[in-house]
Parts: C-alpha cells; sequence; structure tokens
C-alpha cells in the first residue's frame, strides 16, 4: 500500500470511533455485524420453536446460557435483523428464512415488583401504540361492532352490547381490558383517556368513573390480561427475549428471583403465541434451576450454550467490521481487508482471548490504538516477543495483565515527557460503559435496599417487603414496598417523572 493511500486510511480512523469503541452489546444500540456460524445449532432451535408455535399456539422456553461476553445481548440483535428481512420480504423483496414473528427485548427488570408491567411496556414499545387500534378494530368486528342499531336517520353502535359480547369472550380480570379496547375503537370522547390507561398512565378516581373502569394495568392480573389479549390477536408469534436473567437474583437475592420465575411460569402457563427465550450467565444458571420449581423447569425447551468464536470466525468478524467502517466513511476499502492489523496479529488475540467475542473486541481496539496513535507498528507488534501467539488460551485475568506486561515493554520506547502506554492502555481497559436505567421501580428497590442495610447496622428490626398492596376508593393500589417497625408500617412509593 503506497504510504499516502495508508496515511489517509489512518486518518479516517483517528477523526472518527472505530467499529471495536463499543465491546459491550446493548439492548438498546444496534450491533451491525453478526458471525452466524457459532450461532448455527441455537438458531436452528429457535427457528424450529417458532414454526411450532404457529402451528399449535402454544407457548415455548429456550433458555441460552453464555459465559459473560459471549454473545447473548448480541443473538437478541441478530434475531431482530432476520426480522427485519422478513419484513422485507413481505413487502417483495427476496429473502429465505422463517417469516411471521416479532421480537422484543425485555431487559431485566429494575425490581422485583411489577415485572409484569415490565414486560408489558417492552412490548408496547417494540411493537408500536398502533398495536392497539389494530386489536382493538379486530375485537370490536369479532364482538358485533360493525353492526348499528336503526336510531331514526342515523346509525349508531351500542357500545354497552359490544362491551357485553368481548366480556363473554374474556370474562373477570379481562373485563376492564375489554371496556378500554372498545372505549379505544368505538368512543371519540372517551378515546383518550381509553388510550391512557391502556398505555399504563395513571388516572385519577374521576377519569376512572368516566370510563367505567375500577382497576389499573400495574396489578399483575390485569396486566397478565392485556397481554394475553394482544399476543392472541396479532398475527405474528412474539418472541420475548429476557436478557441477564440473573440480575434479579444478583442484584436482590434469591426472593426477588423466585418472584421474576413466577412471572416466566405465568406467561408460559397463561398466554398462548408466545416463544421465551431466556439469556443467562452458564456460572449462574445451576442457582436458578434450584430457585425454579420443578413444573417450571419440566417446561422448558433443552438448554442451548453459545459457542466461543474460532479464529476463522474472528477474522470475518475483524474484515466485515472494517469494511462497513470504510464504507459508512464513503471510501473504497483497502486491497488487504486485514488493515490495520494482519493475520499474525490476530492470531496473537485469538490465542490471548481464548474466543471470547468481548476480549477480543477490547484486544483488537487497543492495538488499533497502538498503532493508529503512531506508538507502534504492525512490524513492532509481530516483532515484540510479547505478544507471539500462544499454544495455549489463557485466562480472562491473564489476559489482562499480559496486555499490561506488553504495554509496559513498549513504553520504554515512548519519548520523554509522553504519556506512557501502559498508563494510556490501563486506562483504555477502565473506560466501559457504565450505564445506570433510572427509573421509578429501580430507585425503590435501591432504597428498601439501603433502608434494609442500615436497620441491621444500628441493630433496628425493620421487616422490608418488596411490595405494597390496598385497596383506595374504587382502586386496588400496588406500592413499590412498605417498612415495618416498632409496630408502625411505612409505605414507599417513587412517582413517575418524564
Amino acid at each position: 500500500m503506497a504510504d499516502e493511500d495508508r496515511e489517509l486510511f489512518l486518518d479516517i480512523l483517528r477523526e472518527g470511533t472505530t467499529p471495536f469503541d463499543r465491546f459491550v452489546s446493548r439492548g438498546d444500540l444496534e450491533d451491525v455485524i453478526d458471525i452466524p456460524m457459532s450461532r448455527s445449532s441455537i438458531d436452528r432451535s429457535i427457528f424450529r420453536s417458532v414454526a411450532q408455535t404457529q402451528l399449535d399456539q402454544s407457548t415455548r422456553m429456550i433458555p441460552i446460557l453464555g459465559e459473560a461476553g459471549a454473545g447473548k445481548t448480541h443473538a437478541y440483535w441478530a434475531y431482530k435483523d432476520k426480522e427485519r428481512k422478513m419484513k422485507a420480504a413481505e413487502e417483495g423483496i427476496d429473502y429465505q428464512g422463517p417469516t411471521g414473528w416479532t421480537v422484543v427485548y425485555v431487559p431485566s427488570p429494575p425490581a422485583a415488583i411489577r415485572i409484569l408491567l415490565h414486560v408489558y411496556s417492552c412490548m408496547i414499545d417494540e411493537l408500536g401504540a398502533d398495536v392497539l387500534g389494530v386489536v382493538a378494530t379486530k375485537l370490536v368486528d369479532r364482538w358485533g361492532g360493525k353492526k348499528r342499531k336503526r336510531l331514526g336517520l342515523f346509525g349508531k353502535v351500542d357500545i354497552d352490547e359490544v362491551i357485553q359480547a368481548g366480556i363473554r369472550e374474556y370474562p373477570g380480570v379481562f373485563a376492564d381490558c375489554v371496556k378500554a379496547l372498545v372505549v379505544f375503537n368505538l368512543d371519540k370522547d372517551r378515546r383518550s383517556l381509553a388510550e391512557r390507561w391502556l398505555l399504563g398512565e395513571d388516572l385519577d378516581e374521576d377519569e376512572l368513573d368516566i370510563l367505567g373502569i375500577n382497576s389499573v394495568i400495574e396489578e399483575d392480573d390485569v396486566c397478565l390480561a392485556i397481554i394475553k389479549i394482544l399476543s392472541e390477536n396479532i398475527d405474528d408469534t412474539i418472541i420475548l427475549y429476557f436478557d441477564e436473567l440473573e440480575s434479579p437474583y444478583r442484584m436482590h437475592g434469591e426472593e426477588a428471583e423466585r418472584k421474576f420465575l413466577e412471572v416466566l411460569k405465568r406467561l408460559y402457563n397463561e398466554v398462548k403465541n408466545l416463544l421465551i427465550i431466556i439469556a443467562v450467565l452458564k456460572e449462574i444458571w445451576p442457582r436458578i434451576l434450584e430457585i425454579a420449581d420443578a413444573p417450571l423447569r419440566s417446561r422448558m425447551e433443552p438448554e442451548q450454550e453459545l459457542k466461543k468464536w474460532n479464529f476463522d470466525d474472528l477474522k470475518l468478524y475483524f474484515a466485515k467490521s472494517m469494511a462497513h467502517f470504510w464504507a459508512q466513511n464513503n471510501l473504497n476499502p483497502p486491497a488487504y481487508p486485514l488493515f490495520p492489523l494482519n493475520d499474525q496479529v490476530l492470531q496473537a488475540v485469538y490465542n490471548k482471548t481464548d474466543g471470547n467475542q468481548r476480549s477480543i473486541i477490547k484486544l483488537i481496539r487497543i492495538f488499533i490504538d497502538k498503532i493508529v496513535m503512531g506508538d507502534m507498528t504492525v512490524e513492532e507488534l509481530i516483532a515484540d516477543e510479547k505478544i507471539v501467539p500462544t499454544a495455549q488460551p489463557m485466562a480472562k485475568s491473564e489476559i489482562d495483565e499480559e496486555i499490561l506486561k506488553m504495554a509496559a515493554a513498549s513504553a520504554a520506547k515512548t519519548a520523554k515527557g509522553k504519556t506512557s502506554l501502559a498508563e494510556r492502555i490501563e486506562q483504555m481497559m477502565q473506560e466501559e460503559e457504565f450505564i445506570i436505567d433510572v427509573n421509578p421501580a429501580s430507585i425503590a428497590a435501591a432504597s428498601l435496599k439501603i433502608i434494609k442495610i442500615v436497620g441491621d447496622q444500628n441493630d433496628k428490626e425493620y421487616k422490608v417487603d418488596l411490595e405494597f398492596k390496598f385497596r383506595l376508593g374504587k382502586r386496588n393500589v400496588t406500592l413499590a414496598g412498605l417498612v415495618t417497625y416498632n409496630g408502625k408500617k411505612i409505605a414507599l412509593e417513587i412517582p413517575s417523572v418524564k
């Protein structure tokens, strides 16, 4: 490659973010590059389960296991991409693959309460609020909404008759959901109130009276009812992709995890047309199985484990990532697809990471940064005996230690007064994205946990419950928690603030 072309490509890398700056997959930021070969057996199992669910409408549950950085969150984006190709195929674009499903990403719930509301919110976010109108129209037509009573010269729909027809199909706890959907579809004056109720917004007593509704959608039974109605009356099978299933256990203990698993069991038992995928750390999975009851364990499909990348996977990932990067910057890619690294450097990366995707991306980023900033050339990387490919894979702690040793050795070549390469690489390795999703549930859970800790430290017998239910007028109310001390009960709630 000519020197001026090389400098052009390196300048582009210096000016913008590299394809490897974000090495932790997130459910709210799309992963563009997918290497599906290591996941092929899992994909076949999932697509087969989708096809079976479409035939018999029975819900299924598939556990996906993997170590940290193995690609559990990334797998969601891979399935989301296939879903988009499927939608494109429906519009006449050629695509050979599974059809008729929608993937909904469900991050770990921020607290051990209102988990069903968390699931419902994720469904509405993904499917769009328009899905309420689609389902409401379909149901109202089925319940006789097209029939009109003749009143003089004008026709009018009898809303009460439609509601009663709906309640005959969905009785009991479904009644308020039926009323809200019918009013949303047929009554323009109360439509906005019904929509607010269906979207989980808070309505006062007068507004609930106007709707003729006595409950709120955040109640578990009511929320499960609306989830059931939606899932049974949309054309697509819904894939609920539960990520980081172990988080309730790690943050709040066994009781919180048990409540989470109870919710999964209710979804499995009571809702049709779902495929539930639960992604969990392999090391935590045995503990979760201990907490889960026998019926839930027996209903799960066989566990699927994410495989590590092999060296060909790594090379393909790097080449595809760089090609995408050059295309984004409106450049024809270099003739050598592995620029600015090469086969030998990538082999060293693979040997030091044992095929863990996250570790691979982190280490590649460090090497590219060294080259782009002029701290070292590829030739020097290869010549440095510290990174000569090894026969045995290394543990993660050994990887980090070896990187720092390698950086310290090369730092001796750095000009005096310049920040040492060792310090810069160590800082880079610590600069992982750290995100806290703050919402009322997470604040409430943290507050209750702190109250319990403070009580234990000061020998105060605070009894802390994760939720508090009571009746207020016509409404059943569920608050975030309850603290009991010396016979006094103090309820805790965090208001929703947008």
